[in-house]
Protein backbone atom coordinates (compact mmCIF):
# COMPACT_ATOMS: atom_id res chain seq x y z
CA UNK A 1 0.00 0.00 0.00
CA UNK A 2 1.11 3.53 -0.74
CA UNK A 3 1.28 6.22 1.95
CA UNK A 4 1.25 9.97 1.35
CA UNK A 5 3.42 12.60 3.00
CA UNK A 6 1.08 12.89 6.00
CA UNK A 7 1.55 9.21 6.77
CA UNK A 8 -1.98 8.17 5.94
CA UNK A 9 -3.04 5.24 3.97
CA UNK A 10 -4.36 6.14 0.58
CA UNK A 11 -8.13 6.62 0.44
CA UNK A 12 -8.75 3.88 -2.04
CA UNK A 13 -6.23 1.41 -0.73
CA UNK A 14 -7.18 -2.07 0.49
CA UNK A 15 -5.54 -1.28 3.83
CA UNK A 16 -7.86 1.65 4.37
CA UNK A 17 -10.80 -0.49 3.61
CA UNK A 18 -9.61 -3.23 5.98
CA UNK A 19 -8.96 -0.67 8.75
CA UNK A 20 -12.36 0.83 8.33
CA UNK A 21 -10.84 4.27 7.62
CA UNK A 22 -11.57 6.88 5.06
CA UNK A 23 -9.26 9.73 4.05
CA UNK A 24 -10.14 13.35 3.50
CA UNK A 25 -7.83 15.46 1.32
CA UNK A 26 -7.55 19.21 1.82
CA UNK A 27 -5.38 22.13 0.59
CA UNK A 28 -3.63 24.81 2.69
CA UNK A 29 -3.91 27.57 0.21
CA UNK A 30 -6.27 28.98 -2.33
CA UNK A 31 -3.51 29.15 -4.94
CA UNK A 32 -3.08 25.42 -4.89
CA UNK A 33 0.66 25.46 -4.06
CA UNK A 34 0.43 24.16 -0.48
CA UNK A 35 1.11 20.70 0.73
CA UNK A 36 -1.57 18.13 0.60
CA UNK A 37 -3.12 17.35 3.98
CA UNK A 38 -4.86 14.12 4.51
CA UNK A 39 -6.85 13.35 7.66
CA UNK A 40 -7.91 9.88 8.62
CA UNK A 41 -11.60 9.68 9.49
CA UNK A 42 -13.11 6.46 10.76
CA UNK A 43 -16.07 5.16 8.76
CA UNK A 44 -19.49 5.23 10.43
CA UNK A 45 -20.62 1.78 11.51
CA UNK A 46 -23.40 0.34 9.39
CA UNK A 47 -26.84 0.42 11.01
CA UNK A 48 -28.02 -2.94 12.21
CA UNK A 49 -30.97 -4.38 10.20
CA UNK A 50 -34.29 -4.09 12.09
CA UNK A 51 -36.52 -7.11 11.63
CA UNK A 52 -40.12 -6.28 10.48
CA UNK A 53 -42.67 -6.08 13.26
CA UNK A 54 -44.93 -9.09 13.47
CA UNK A 55 -48.64 -8.28 12.76
CA UNK A 56 -50.70 -8.06 15.90
CA UNK A 57 -53.62 -10.46 16.04
CA UNK A 58 -56.79 -8.98 17.63
CA UNK A 59 -57.63 -10.62 20.87
CA UNK A 60 -60.97 -12.22 21.63
CA UNK A 61 -61.95 -9.22 23.74
CA UNK A 62 -61.22 -6.86 20.85
CA UNK A 63 -63.41 -8.96 18.57
CA UNK A 64 -66.24 -8.79 21.10
CA UNK A 65 -65.91 -5.03 21.51
CA UNK A 66 -65.91 -4.53 17.75
CA UNK A 67 -69.00 -6.75 17.37
CA UNK A 68 -70.84 -4.87 20.14
CA UNK A 69 -69.94 -1.54 18.56
CA UNK A 70 -71.14 -2.71 15.15
CA UNK A 71 -74.42 -3.96 16.60
CA UNK A 72 -75.01 -0.72 18.49
CA UNK A 73 -74.30 1.31 15.36
CA UNK A 74 -76.73 -0.83 13.35
CA UNK A 75 -79.44 -0.42 15.99
CA UNK A 76 -78.95 3.35 16.04
CA UNK A 77 -79.14 3.59 12.24
CA UNK A 78 -82.28 1.42 12.14
CA UNK A 79 -83.85 3.55 14.88
CA UNK A 80 -83.12 6.70 12.88
CA UNK A 81 -84.69 5.16 9.77
CA UNK A 82 -87.75 4.09 11.76
CA UNK A 83 -88.21 7.61 13.10
CA UNK A 84 -88.00 8.92 9.53
CA UNK A 85 -90.56 6.38 8.31
CA UNK A 86 -92.98 7.15 11.15
CA UNK A 87 -92.65 10.88 10.55
CA UNK A 88 -93.18 10.51 6.80
CA UNK A 89 -96.02 7.99 7.21
CA UNK A 90 -98.02 10.07 9.66
CA UNK A 91 -99.50 12.26 6.94
CA UNK A 92 -100.63 9.45 4.60
CA UNK A 93 -101.94 7.44 7.55
CA UNK A 94 -104.08 10.30 8.82
CA UNK A 95 -105.29 10.91 5.26
CA UNK A 96 -106.35 7.26 4.87
CA UNK A 97 -108.22 7.40 8.17
CA UNK A 98 -109.91 10.58 7.01
CA UNK A 99 -110.97 9.03 3.70
CA UNK A 100 -112.65 6.16 5.54
CA UNK A 101 -115.12 8.69 6.92
CA UNK A 102 -115.06 11.08 3.97
CA UNK A 103 -114.36 9.16 0.72
CA UNK A 104 -112.17 10.76 -1.90
CA UNK A 105 -113.91 12.55 -4.71
CA UNK A 106 -114.49 10.31 -7.71
CA UNK A 107 -112.60 11.27 -10.85
CA UNK A 108 -114.47 12.40 -13.94
CA UNK A 109 -114.39 9.81 -16.74
CA UNK A 110 -116.54 11.64 -19.29
CA UNK A 111 -115.10 11.09 -22.74
CA UNK A 112 -112.50 8.62 -21.53
CA UNK A 113 -112.04 5.17 -23.07
CA UNK A 114 -112.45 2.18 -20.76
CA UNK A 115 -111.37 -1.28 -21.97
CA UNK A 116 -112.84 -4.24 -20.09
CA UNK A 117 -111.80 -7.83 -20.72
CA UNK A 118 -114.56 -10.34 -20.10
CA UNK A 119 -116.95 -7.47 -20.73
CA UNK A 120 -119.72 -9.40 -22.43
CA UNK A 121 -121.23 -11.00 -19.34
CA UNK A 122 -121.44 -10.86 -15.57
CA UNK A 123 -119.29 -8.44 -13.64
CA UNK A 124 -117.64 -6.98 -16.74
CA UNK A 125 -121.00 -6.18 -18.30
CA UNK A 126 -122.27 -4.56 -15.08
CA UNK A 127 -119.15 -2.38 -14.81
CA UNK A 128 -119.51 -1.36 -18.45
CA UNK A 129 -123.02 -0.05 -17.80
CA UNK A 130 -121.83 1.96 -14.79
CA UNK A 131 -118.99 3.57 -16.75
CA UNK A 132 -121.30 4.33 -19.68
CA UNK A 133 -123.71 6.04 -17.28
CA UNK A 134 -120.83 8.33 -16.27
CA UNK A 135 -120.12 9.35 -19.86
CA UNK A 136 -117.24 7.01 -20.70
CA UNK A 137 -116.74 5.15 -23.98
CA UNK A 138 -116.22 1.38 -23.88
CA UNK A 139 -114.21 -1.33 -25.58
CA UNK A 140 -115.49 -4.77 -24.58
CA UNK A 141 -113.21 -7.75 -25.14
CA UNK A 142 -114.57 -11.26 -24.74
CA UNK A 143 -114.12 -14.77 -26.08
CA UNK A 144 -117.90 -14.65 -26.59
CA UNK A 145 -118.21 -12.02 -29.33
CA UNK A 146 -122.00 -12.28 -29.50
CA UNK A 147 -122.34 -11.40 -25.82
CA UNK A 148 -119.91 -8.49 -26.18
CA UNK A 149 -121.79 -7.09 -29.18
CA UNK A 150 -125.10 -7.44 -27.36
CA UNK A 151 -123.74 -5.51 -24.38
CA UNK A 152 -122.35 -2.80 -26.68
CA UNK A 153 -125.80 -2.38 -28.21
CA UNK A 154 -127.24 -1.93 -24.70
CA UNK A 155 -124.63 0.71 -23.89
CA UNK A 156 -125.38 2.76 -27.01
CA UNK A 157 -129.14 2.69 -26.45
CA UNK A 158 -130.35 6.14 -25.42
CA UNK A 159 -126.81 7.46 -24.89
CA UNK A 160 -124.03 9.11 -26.85
CA UNK A 161 -121.71 6.36 -25.67
CA UNK A 162 -119.35 4.84 -28.21
CA UNK A 163 -118.80 1.12 -27.78
CA UNK A 164 -116.77 -1.47 -29.67
CA UNK A 165 -116.74 -5.25 -29.28
CA UNK A 166 -113.82 -7.56 -30.12
CA UNK A 167 -113.34 -11.28 -29.86
CA UNK A 168 -109.94 -11.93 -28.29
CA UNK A 169 -108.34 -14.84 -26.48
CA UNK A 170 -106.54 -12.70 -23.91
CA UNK A 171 -104.32 -15.59 -22.84
CA UNK A 172 -102.50 -15.27 -26.20
CA UNK A 173 -100.06 -12.38 -26.55
CA UNK A 174 -100.33 -12.10 -30.34
CA UNK A 175 -104.10 -11.69 -30.14
CA UNK A 176 -103.68 -8.93 -27.55
CA UNK A 177 -101.30 -7.12 -29.90
CA UNK A 178 -103.71 -7.57 -32.79
CA UNK A 179 -106.46 -6.05 -30.63
CA UNK A 180 -104.42 -2.86 -30.25
CA UNK A 181 -103.93 -2.67 -34.03
CA UNK A 182 -107.65 -3.20 -34.65
CA UNK A 183 -108.57 -0.50 -32.16
CA UNK A 184 -106.22 1.95 -33.87
CA UNK A 185 -107.71 1.03 -37.25
CA UNK A 186 -111.26 1.56 -35.95
CA UNK A 187 -110.44 4.92 -34.37
CA UNK A 188 -111.21 3.91 -30.80
CA UNK A 189 -108.59 6.22 -29.36
CA UNK A 190 -106.07 5.62 -26.57
CA UNK A 191 -107.07 3.51 -23.56
CA UNK A 192 -107.47 5.56 -20.38
CA UNK A 193 -108.61 2.76 -18.06
CA UNK A 194 -107.71 -0.89 -18.62
CA UNK A 195 -109.73 -3.35 -16.53
CA UNK A 196 -108.35 -6.90 -16.66
CA UNK A 197 -111.48 -8.76 -15.60
CA UNK A 198 -111.45 -11.94 -17.70
CA UNK A 199 -111.11 -15.11 -15.68
CA UNK A 200 -112.08 -18.76 -15.30
CA UNK A 201 -113.40 -20.19 -12.03
CA UNK A 202 -112.40 -23.72 -11.07
CA UNK A 203 -113.66 -25.38 -7.90
CA UNK A 204 -111.45 -28.46 -7.51
CA UNK A 205 -108.73 -29.96 -5.38
CA UNK A 206 -105.35 -30.50 -7.03
CA UNK A 207 -105.59 -33.36 -9.49
CA UNK A 208 -109.39 -33.47 -9.66
CA UNK A 209 -109.65 -31.40 -12.84
CA UNK A 210 -108.00 -32.24 -16.13
CA UNK A 211 -104.56 -30.89 -16.96
CA UNK A 212 -106.06 -28.99 -19.89
CA UNK A 213 -108.61 -27.31 -17.64
CA UNK A 214 -106.05 -26.32 -15.02
CA UNK A 215 -103.75 -25.00 -17.74
CA UNK A 216 -106.55 -22.87 -19.18
CA UNK A 217 -107.27 -21.41 -15.73
CA UNK A 218 -103.63 -20.43 -15.29
CA UNK A 219 -103.37 -18.96 -18.79
CA UNK A 220 -106.49 -16.82 -18.67
CA UNK A 221 -106.39 -15.78 -15.02
CA UNK A 222 -102.76 -14.64 -15.02
CA UNK A 223 -101.31 -14.33 -18.50
CA UNK A 224 -104.16 -12.12 -19.68
CA UNK A 225 -103.20 -9.51 -17.06
CA UNK A 226 -99.55 -9.60 -18.10
CA UNK A 227 -100.17 -9.49 -21.86
CA UNK A 228 -102.84 -6.77 -21.81
CA UNK A 229 -100.78 -4.62 -19.46
CA UNK A 230 -97.71 -5.09 -21.65
CA UNK A 231 -99.60 -4.03 -24.77
CA UNK A 232 -101.27 -0.89 -23.36
CA UNK A 233 -98.91 0.33 -20.63
CA UNK A 234 -96.42 1.98 -23.01
CA UNK A 235 -99.09 4.27 -24.43
CA UNK A 236 -100.15 5.33 -20.95
CA UNK A 237 -96.56 6.08 -19.99
CA UNK A 238 -95.96 8.17 -23.11
CA UNK A 239 -99.16 10.18 -22.53
CA UNK A 240 -98.51 10.31 -18.76
CA UNK A 241 -102.09 9.29 -18.21
CA UNK A 242 -103.72 5.95 -17.49
CA UNK A 243 -105.17 3.54 -14.98
CA UNK A 244 -104.67 -0.24 -14.84
CA UNK A 245 -107.13 -2.35 -12.85
CA UNK A 246 -106.59 -6.00 -12.01
CA UNK A 247 -109.60 -7.99 -10.84
CA UNK A 248 -108.27 -10.57 -8.40
CA UNK A 249 -110.43 -12.21 -5.73
CA UNK A 250 -110.77 -12.81 -2.03
CA UNK A 251 -109.14 -16.13 -2.97
CA UNK A 252 -106.07 -14.05 -3.77
CA UNK A 253 -105.91 -12.89 -0.15
CA UNK A 254 -107.30 -15.90 1.70
CA UNK A 255 -106.18 -19.41 0.72
CA UNK A 256 -109.20 -21.19 -0.74
CA UNK A 257 -108.84 -24.98 -0.29
CA UNK A 258 -111.70 -25.94 -2.65
CA UNK A 259 -110.08 -24.20 -5.61
CA UNK A 260 -106.34 -24.57 -5.21
CA UNK A 261 -105.26 -23.73 -8.76
CA UNK A 262 -107.83 -20.94 -9.04
CA UNK A 263 -106.68 -19.47 -5.70
CA UNK A 264 -103.05 -19.69 -6.81
CA UNK A 265 -103.77 -17.67 -9.96
CA UNK A 266 -105.53 -14.99 -7.93
CA UNK A 267 -102.62 -14.74 -5.51
CA UNK A 268 -100.46 -14.30 -8.60
CA UNK A 269 -102.68 -11.48 -9.87
CA UNK A 270 -102.44 -9.70 -6.51
CA UNK A 271 -98.66 -10.07 -6.60
CA UNK A 272 -98.50 -8.82 -10.18
CA UNK A 273 -100.51 -5.71 -9.35
CA UNK A 274 -98.49 -4.99 -6.20
CA UNK A 275 -95.23 -5.34 -8.15
CA UNK A 276 -96.52 -3.19 -11.01
CA UNK A 277 -97.49 -0.50 -8.51
CA UNK A 278 -93.95 -0.48 -7.11
CA UNK A 279 -92.42 -0.47 -10.59
CA UNK A 280 -94.35 2.66 -11.54
CA UNK A 281 -93.48 4.29 -8.22
CA UNK A 282 -89.71 3.84 -8.47
CA UNK A 283 -89.84 4.93 -12.13
CA UNK A 284 -91.51 8.18 -11.06
CA UNK A 285 -94.70 7.36 -13.01
CA UNK A 286 -97.17 6.62 -10.21
CA UNK A 287 -98.60 10.15 -10.36
CA UNK A 288 -99.63 9.61 -13.97
CA UNK A 289 -100.39 5.89 -14.27
CA UNK A 290 -102.51 4.61 -11.40
CA UNK A 291 -103.20 1.03 -10.36
CA UNK A 292 -106.04 -0.69 -8.53
CA UNK A 293 -106.24 -4.32 -7.38
CA UNK A 294 -109.80 -5.52 -6.83
CA UNK A 295 -110.57 -8.39 -4.44
CA UNK A 296 -114.28 -9.22 -4.58
CA UNK A 297 -115.95 -12.04 -2.73
CA UNK A 298 -117.73 -14.60 -4.89
CA UNK A 299 -120.29 -13.04 -7.18
CA UNK A 300 -123.39 -14.77 -8.54
CA UNK A 301 -122.28 -14.52 -12.15
CA UNK A 302 -122.07 -18.19 -13.12
CA UNK A 303 -124.18 -21.24 -12.46
CA UNK A 304 -121.27 -23.22 -10.98
CA UNK A 305 -120.65 -20.46 -8.44
CA UNK A 306 -124.27 -20.45 -7.30
CA UNK A 307 -124.38 -24.25 -7.03
CA UNK A 308 -121.12 -24.39 -5.08
CA UNK A 309 -122.11 -21.71 -2.58
CA UNK A 310 -125.62 -23.07 -1.98
CA UNK A 311 -124.38 -26.26 -0.27
CA UNK A 312 -122.65 -24.59 2.70
CA UNK A 313 -125.16 -21.72 2.50
CA UNK A 314 -122.61 -19.02 1.75
CA UNK A 315 -124.00 -15.61 0.90
CA UNK A 316 -122.66 -14.55 -2.48
CA UNK A 317 -122.52 -10.94 -3.67
CA UNK A 318 -124.97 -9.75 -6.28
CA UNK A 319 -123.42 -8.59 -9.53
CA UNK A 320 -124.82 -5.06 -9.29
CA UNK A 321 -123.60 -4.55 -5.71
CA UNK A 322 -120.12 -5.83 -6.49
CA UNK A 323 -119.86 -3.74 -9.67
CA UNK A 324 -120.96 -0.56 -7.89
CA UNK A 325 -118.39 -0.94 -5.11
CA UNK A 326 -115.63 -1.81 -7.58
CA UNK A 327 -116.32 1.12 -9.89
CA UNK A 328 -116.45 3.51 -6.94
CA UNK A 329 -113.05 2.24 -5.79
CA UNK A 330 -111.61 2.68 -9.29
CA UNK A 331 -112.95 6.22 -9.54
CA UNK A 332 -111.45 7.04 -6.13
CA UNK A 333 -108.18 5.61 -7.47
CA UNK A 334 -107.77 3.30 -4.49
CA UNK A 335 -104.76 0.98 -4.62
CA UNK A 336 -106.77 -1.95 -3.24
CA UNK A 337 -110.54 -2.46 -3.31
CA UNK A 338 -112.01 -5.28 -1.24
CA UNK A 339 -115.70 -6.14 -1.61
CA UNK A 340 -117.08 -6.24 0.99
CA UNK A 341 -114.53 -4.13 2.85
CA UNK A 342 -115.01 -6.00 6.14
CA UNK A 343 -113.67 -9.21 4.56
CA UNK A 344 -110.45 -7.45 3.68
CA UNK A 345 -110.02 -6.18 7.24
CA UNK A 346 -110.63 -9.69 8.61
CA UNK A 347 -108.15 -11.29 6.21
CA UNK A 348 -105.38 -8.82 6.99
CA UNK A 349 -105.99 -9.30 10.70
CA UNK A 350 -105.73 -13.08 10.28
CA UNK A 351 -102.34 -12.77 8.60
CA UNK A 352 -100.88 -11.22 11.74
CA UNK A 353 -101.07 -14.58 13.52
CA UNK A 354 -99.03 -17.78 13.11
CA UNK A 355 -100.33 -20.39 10.68
CA UNK A 356 -101.44 -22.68 13.52
CA UNK A 357 -103.62 -19.92 14.94
CA UNK A 358 -105.07 -19.19 11.50
CA UNK A 359 -105.96 -22.86 11.14
CA UNK A 360 -107.76 -22.82 14.50
CA UNK A 361 -109.85 -19.89 13.26
CA UNK A 362 -110.60 -21.82 10.07
CA UNK A 363 -111.68 -24.90 12.08
CA UNK A 364 -113.67 -23.36 14.93
CA UNK A 365 -114.95 -20.03 13.56
CA UNK A 366 -115.19 -20.46 9.80
CA UNK A 367 -115.75 -24.21 10.26
CA UNK A 368 -114.06 -25.29 7.06
CA UNK A 369 -114.14 -28.99 7.97
CA UNK A 370 -117.93 -28.88 8.33
CA UNK A 371 -118.19 -26.99 5.06
CA UNK A 372 -116.10 -29.64 3.34
CA UNK A 373 -118.40 -32.38 4.69
CA UNK A 374 -121.44 -30.56 3.29
CA UNK A 375 -119.77 -30.13 -0.08
CA UNK A 376 -119.02 -33.85 -0.25
CA UNK A 377 -122.48 -34.92 0.87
Amino acid sequence: SKMNSAGCVALNSPAATAAGLGCEIGYDGEDGDGDNRVAAIPDRPAAAAVPPAAPQTPTGMQYKLFFIFEMLLTVVLIAIDLVKVVALALGPLLYEIYTMAVPRRAKDVRGQLVLITGGGNGLGRAMAHLFAARGAHLVLVDIDLEAAERTCAELRCGRTTKAWAYRVDVSRYEECRELARCMERDGCGPVDILINNAGIILFAFVGEASVERENAVMDVNLKSHVWMTRVFLDGMVKRKKGHIVGVSSMSGMYAFPWGVVYSATKFAVSGFMASLTEQLRIQGLSRYVRTTCVNPYYVTTRKEVVEFLQKPRFEALTVDKAAEDIVQGILRQDFVVTVPRLFGVFTRFMLLFPVRVQQLVRDYIIREREINDKLNS
